[in-house]
């Protein structure tokens, strides 16, 4: 289940990401910076969903 949640952690991190450089473009700053911080959180709890993973790996292999 885990796994499934990193690849939708990274579809909605490209997903902002589309977004806060349409916002940008268009000249809607406040949004661009939303969507920008956004991403810049969802890549946050990528990583550390990635490091939760390796810890758990790293437990059960050592029992």
């Amino acid at each position: 289940m885990l796994l499934r949640s990193k690849y939708i952690d990274i579809a909605l991190t490209l997903f902002m990401a589309y977004f806060a450089f349409r916002r940008f473009s268009d000249g809607q700053v406040g949004f661009g910076i939303f969507f920008t911080v956004l991403c810049v959180l969802n890549i946050l709890a990528l990583v550390m969903k990635i490091k939760a993973g390796k810890d758990t790996n790293n437990t059960v292999q050592s029992k």
